[in-house]
């Protein structure tokens, strides 16, 4: 009788749960009947403090246990939520697309800032892997353009043999040195990258570098071989990228300047009326020419002459030797003021030591000036009787060299009060006797026979 009490007892408790739970699910339909669902963006404009409160609500959770919890109950909104369920059912999409999307990031042009240059595009080509090495290509690169900008104008920065060279204290432009102009952090003076100058038009074409914004001449990069790898990092301002040692060997040989010994041709040698004439064919008049000088290695020659109707027209010419034929590469230097760095610019691989020792740029307004002068006083002491005893005369500045067509040299100089002469024995002898009046002398004035 007791077990059949029990179990009517059950009976009536499961009937009651059950009419609890139709009515909670008859509320919940009413509710979800009447209320309109938000929009996405209605719902994330949803204060994210009422979600939080409706949560702890539904889970019965006290203030002091939500302050014991780590971390804060995770926000979710529909897009959230959306987002997740996609990237659940496309994993497999996403990693074949992997690989893809890093090759795309990295073609993406970005931003790169270097000293001496605006923000430019470049290719992003930088293996993260060699991070530190970049670091100090960049910062080299960056001393280095910054010296380049400020010494370029007043002293003789040129390349050399392909590195960045100050002429004008005949001296590499190195680590060691951008530290004690103070250009370069000390901690880079060990770090074995070197500064180079190189027309970036030679740079650019080499297989993996990427630049951007760059001109062709002369531009300033950093080197740097990377460890353990038979590779080197290129940067500048305009970007870079990573070369085989083979490629940075062969670009490096491209600006050697060393071509063999120089010497001097003698005026009755067969290459020294080749290249005379080769000058002739160039400027087309096939007139004839008063040759103060020609010097010459292995691959270029540097002739400096006037012709016989004005020996003031004074004009220097730079001539390379390609299969046996000289051309004319360079002109005009007889009007540059900084002819070293002139000629570096157009022929970076010219040996600057076969420039002559004297400027004809520092006498342009004194050349010839006193010719009539020295003619009148030379007449007045009996050395000639007048002008056609002269075979040839060109001076400038205080002093001028004569030939009369008698073959017998004079060399003039003024000595502070009147023109003195001095009978030479040769070109050679007038050359040595005018150098020894100081440094600055204009040996051009002397006729090379």
């Amino acid at each position: 009788m007791r077990k059949s009490i029990l179990k009517n007892y059950k009976i009536i408790a499961l009937a009651f749960s059950a009419l609890i739970f139709l009515a909670s699910c008859a509320v919940n339909n009413s509710h979800s009947s009447e209320e309109q669902p938000l929009s996405s963006s209605e719902s994330e404009k949803t204060d994210n403090g009422s979600d939080k409160d409706e949560i702890i609500k539904d889970n019965n959770l006290s203030d002091d246990k939500i302050e014991d919890n780590e971390e804060p109950l995770p926000e979710t909104n529909s897009q959230s939520n959306t987002q997740h369920d996609k990237n659940e059912t496309n994993t497999d999409n996403s990693d074949k697309n992997n690989d893809y999307d890093k090759i795309q990031t990295n073609e993406v042009p970005q931003k790169h800032t270097s000293a001496g240059s605006d923000s430019v595009n470049i290719i992003n080509n930088r293996d993260p892997k060699l991070k530190t090495q970049w670091e100090i290509a960049d910062s080299v690169v960056e001393a280095g353009q910054t010296f380049y900008n400020d010494y370029f104008s007043k002293s003789k920065v040129i390349t050399k043999n392909g590195y960045m060279y100050n002429l004008s204290r005949n001296r590499q432009v190195d680590t060691y040195y951008l530290v004690e102009e103070g250009y370069l952090n000390n901690k880079y003076i060990n770090s074995g990258c070197s500064i180079l100058l190189l027309s970036s038009s030679d740079v650019k074409n080499l297989n993996g570098i990427a630049l951007s914004g760059s001109d062709s001449g002369l531009t300033v990069f950093s080197a740097l071989k990377v460890p353990d790898e038979d590779k080197y990092i290129i940067s500048s301002s305009y970007g870079g990228g990573e070369i085989s040692s083979a490629d940075y060997n062969s670009i490096l040989a491209k600006y050697n300047q060393n071509h063999g010994g120089i010497s001097r041709l003698y005026p009755d040698s067969y290459e020294y009326n080749r290249i005379v004439s080769f000058i002739n064919m160039h400027e087309g008049k096939y007139e004839q020419y008063f040759v103060r000088n020609i010097r010459l290695d292995g691959k270029y020659a540097v002739a400096t002459l006037s012709p016989v109707s004005d020996s003031g027209i004074i004009r220097q010419y730079i001539l390379k030797l390609s299969n046996g034929i000289w051309e004319v590469v360079c002109t005009g230097l007889e009007k540059e003021p900084r002819l070293e760095v002139a000629v570096n610019k157009q022929l970076p691989d010219f040996n600057l030591s076969l420039l002559p020792q004297w400027s004809i740029y520092d006498f342009k307004n004194s050349i010839n000036i006193y010719k009539n002068d020295v003619l009148i006083l030379m007449s007045q002491r009996g050395i000639i009787t007048g002008s056609g005893d002269i075979e040839y005369i060109c001076g400038a500045s205080n002093y001028y060299y004569i030939v009369l067509k008698n073959q017998v040299k004079y060399l003039a100089r003024y000595n502070s009060t009147t023109w003195e002469y001095i009978q030479v024995a040769s070109n050679y002898d007038a050359e040595d006797k005018l150098s020894g009046y100081g440094n600055n002398m204009p040996l051009f004035i002397i006729w090379d026979k």
